[in-house]
């Protein structure tokens, strides 16, 4: 009888001492579904390269940039049995800026890229276990970039802007701090602009690198 008691208690405090691990295995709790919006902050930084053709002559111009990212972000997440699916849009204000130098021929350029500000709209697929979800993100990107700085080729300096469309690609990991709130931690790669910037005796610029990558961390609330 002490036999079976003790084995006995021991099988309840075995349990017992389980049961937050089963429960954290359990499939998403309910708050992670609904429409939620929220802030974020984190770092840009890339490599530049383009090949050009000026004057009838190759050539190219590489640089490297960084700067910091910050925006707002607002999104709807639906639960589909275990797996979360949901579509989030942003807008980011940035400092990036990369100095490139390079030339073709005769001419040197020395000038200054930027991206001002972004904005990406992306679906989001998650498998979320109790508060904790690790996701995948990809989408579309829509921003503005800017080139500044002297051509020789041209005799002056210039400054050229336009928008463009390219696309990203990451993942991140989300946890609800309460029903509410939650935090995340986000990485993604925005390709290349589909429309490059030239300075005014450019005659052809060929896409280099992508904008960047991003890391960020956000905070998110949950409206019901």
């Amino acid at each position: 009888m002490k036999l079976r008691t003790s084995i006995a208690i021991a099988a309840v405090a075995a349990a017992a001492s389980a049961a937050p691990l089963v429960a954290e295995a359990q499939p998403a709790n309910p708050y992670w579904e609904g429409l939620y919006a929220g802030l974020n902050a984190g770092g840009l930084w890339n490599q530049t390269s383009a090949a050009i053709t000026e004057n009838g002559t190759l050539g190219g111009f590489t640089g490297t940039g960084s700067g910091f990212v910050g925006g707002v972000q607002a999104g709807y997440n639906y639960l589909l049995g275990p797996v979360l699916l949901g579509g989030e849009i942003d807008f980011q204000g940035s400092t990036q800026t990369s100095n490139v130098a390079g030339g073709a021929g005769p001419s040197t350029i020395a000038a200054q890229e930027a991206v001002p500000w972004f904005s990406t709209f992306r679906a989001r697929v998650g498998y979320p276990v109790g508060s904790v979800m690790p996701y995948i993100t990809g989408g579309a990107v829509w921003g503005h970039q800017t080139l500044n700085g002297y051509d020789t080729a041209g005799g002056g300096y210039f400054n050229a802007s336009n928008n463009f469309w390219t696309y990203t690609v990451g993942g991140g990991v989300e946890g609800h701090l309460d029903s509410r709130w939650s935090a995340k931690l986000e990485y993604l790669y925005l390709g290349t602009p589909d429309t490059s910037l030239s300075t005014p005796s450019t005659t052809a610029v060929t896409a280099g690198s992508g904008v960047g990558n991003l890391v960020r961390v956000g905070l998110n609330y949950k409206f019901y």
